[in-house]
């Protein structure tokens, strides 16, 4: 089984806000992402939607700072860009707004107010259905702070970078390859399980979701070809895939760790530390995330996540 490596401390540190005049465009030193500059989304032009819009289709990480948006604005903001999805653990949508995920380990009347183990393994979104979503946009409300620095840093990794520094032998191999994403597995991986949430609060409610998924299983393409920009971008996620079709046990195992491997070698990783007021757009198809969980209450963190429909050419 595959270990989780760690994220490497390469944090973008933006510029000041005095410094902003006017719409900036400017890139992470890694091999994805950009950050956008003087915008306030919630009165944002034709022109600068634009701007944000082609970055986000050609970069795969888009980060915005200083933001101050309620519910509603986010959601004007995110159905911009398309259509919307509900989370499929829908105790964790928010009831007065169902399009936003809350994320969360903030307790309230005994209950969890949203999700706190959210992705701490390195994954795409929803890998578990036919049609994933095209991304995410995860909004800071709450950062948690050991005094010192932020914690609960989110780290991408580009899976079209993955791809195209593939070996030439090794992608050609892979372009025609398919693989198992199984439920089981993930839950086996990851230790969602009865015994364990029995005394996990937080644990309770998230495996009683993932009883809806529990066993299934789905095939994906190993390389999947972007749907807007027609890139090809390496489909892997962390102890998900039980085998790639046609391999026999050990080889498909030990090439789905050498595939994982390769795109979270840690010169490939934009590791985000985050700031009240951030948004930070992701897409599911050119970009693998995961959450760290190096924070606990008091330290709160709240954040809201919208995310977009399935391309419709998917």
């Amino acid at each position: 089984m595959l270990d989780s490596l760690p994220c490497r401390m390469d944090v973008f540190h933006p510029l000041t806000k005095e410094r902003l005049m006017a719409f900036q465009l400017r890139k992470i030193d890694k091999p994805l992402g950009h950050e956008i500059l003087g915008v306030d989304l919630r009165n944002l032009s034709d022109e600068d939607f634009e701007k944000i819009d082609a970055a986000y289709r050609e970069y795969g990480v888009v980060v915005i700072r200083d933001q101050k948006l309620t519910p509603q604005d986010q959601l004007n903001f995110s159905r911009r860009f398309g259509a919307l999805d509900r989370f499929v653990f829908d105790r964790f949508n928010m009831p007065e707004n169902p399009e936003i995920f809350i994320v969360s380990n903030v307790i309230e009347e005994g209950r969890p107010i949203g999700m706190e183990d959210a992705g701490r393994y390195w994954h795409s979104d929803m890998w578990y259905v036919a049609k994933p979503p095209r991304g995410s946009f995860l909004y800071a409300l709450e950062v948690p702070h050991d005094g010192s620095r932020p914690l609960g840093d989110t780290c991408f990794a580009s899976t079209r970078y993955a791809y195209e520094t593939l070996p030439e032998d090794l992608r050609q191999q892979v372009d025609s390859l398919q693989a198992v994403f199984s439920s089981k597995k993930y839950g086996e991986y990851v230790g969602h399980t009865e015994e364990k949430a029995k005394d996990n609060i937080y644990l309770k409610d998230v495996v009683k979701a993932r009883e809806k998924i529990k066993d299934n299983t789905i095939t994906h393409p190993l390389v999947r070809i972007h749907p807007i920009t027609g890139k090809k971008c390496l489909h892997v996620v962390q102890g998900v895939i039980s085998e790639i079709v046609g391999l026999p046990p050990a080889e498909s195992e030990a090439l789905v760790e050498k595939l994982v491997n390769h795109a979270i070698r840690p010169e490939a990783i934009y590791r985000h530390q985050w700031r009240v007021g951030d948004i930070v757009m992701w897409d599911n198809y050119s970009a693998l995330h995961q959450a760290n969980g190096d924070f606990k209450l008091p330290q709160r963190r709240l954040m809201h996540r919208t995310t977009l429909s399935a391309p419709l050419a998917a």
